[in-house]
């Protein structure tokens, strides 16, 4: 019996994937050398028909978007095939949706801490770091797959372990958001760590370096572009996030304990 077959979070329906009567597609990525099998509904809004979504949506003031693979995913989970190997050090994906950042992360030796506000997209993410098992290699230190899955409402972010990279794709889609964005990140960031925030050119997000610059960052963003489609490429940007010299003051005086 496959994997897909065995998940308890999946229907089987005359022989197609289904979740919630919602088909699933498994989308086949290449990044560099190495491939990607995603599991994700194909149109996660079509869950608003579904009234028990449509509650738990207003509890939580969050749309279902985080079971479809979105392109700003698929920007950052390039960007790190481009950067630097994580060689064992932790990181952290906000808003993780079906989990693409956070494997290809894993895949590049970083121990990933996977979160976000829903619990359904976790199980996806879940399943799909099963269906991607992050090979070993020698030149890592034990990062061999994501580290682990969390719930965490960015408004609320908790105080503890701090990460040299804090990972979000297509979350500034609210401006209300975005403060406690930059508050969670403040909370979560290493001092010389980095913050890197994939947007497909949301209007809604044109000032937010300066938003994070005013909220005590060094804020610069570079351009990005991927699609699921190749034939129909989308435009976007990744915010890059460091703290500032004053602020890494400030917060290891507070850890201190220094008023």
């Amino acid at each position: 019996m496959g994997l897909m077959q065995r998940a308890a979070l999946f229907e089987w329906v005359n022989g197609a994937v289904r979740y919630r009567g919602l088909p699933v597609e498994r989308h086949r990525i290449r990044i560099a050398d190495d491939t990607f099998e995603i599991a994700a509904l194909k149109d996660a809004a079509a869950l608003l028909d579904d009234a028990e979504v449509v509650r738990e949506c207003e509890k939580t003031d969050r749309l279902p978007y985080g079971f479809e693979l979105w392109p700003a995913a698929l920007m950052l989970a390039e960007y790190l095939y481009r950067g630097e190997p994580g060689r064992g050090r932790r990181a952290i994906e906000l808003g993780c949706g079906v989990g693409l950042v956070s494997i290809a992360a894993a895949r590049r030796g970083w121990r990933v801490l996977t979160t976000d506000c829903d619990p359904v997209p976790l199980q996806f993410a879940e399943f799909n770091a099963a269906a991607n098992t992050v090979p070993s290699s020698p030149s890592w230190l034990r990062a061999r797959d994501v580290e682990g899955y969390q719930l965490l409402d960015w408004h609320n972010p908790p105080s503890g372990p701090r990460f040299a990279r804090v990972l979000a794709a297509d979350v500034l889609y609210q401006r209300c958001d975005h403060t406690p964005i930059l508050n969670c990140i403040d909370a979560l960031l290493e001092q010389d760590g980095l913050a890197i925030i994939a947007d497909p050119n949301r209007g809604v997000a044109d000032d937010f370096a300066s938003q994070a610059d005013a909220s005590g960052f060094d804020a610069e963003f570079i351009y990005a572009a991927a699609s699921l489609d190749p034939r129909k490429p989308v435009a976007g940007r990744l915010f890059l996030l460091r703290q500032r010299k004053t602020r890494k003051l400030r917060n290891a005086e507070s850890r201190n304990g220094a008023v």
